[in-house]
């Protein structure tokens, strides 16, 4: 094993530095892009998109068993005024 160190280590330490240098001149060459703000929701404005429902009764090892009846646990949505 230790006759392995020197041919495997030496070029896997060779591989790693200069990865690292890679990604550090990406990271320096990467700093002036510049990407589009995202615009904040805030509630004095109007809601212009449709109703989310996120629920995990539709998927199938979480979904209630189809003899259960137990309505208030099932998916459904909401809507209210702020």
């Amino acid at each position: 094993m230790e006759s392995l160190i020197v041919p495997l280590g030496v070029p896997v330490t060779i591989i790693t530095i200069v990865f690292v240098i890679l990604c550090i001149v990406a990271m320096v060459f990467s700093g002036g892009v510049k990407y589009p703000k995202v615009q904040n929701y805030t509630l004095d404005q109007q809601w212009d998109h449709q109703p989310l429902l996120f629920s995990a009764t539709d998927i199938e090892p979480m979904a209630l068993a189809h003899h259960v009846e137990a309505t208030d646990v099932e998916g459904a949505s909401a809507s209210g005024k702020w």
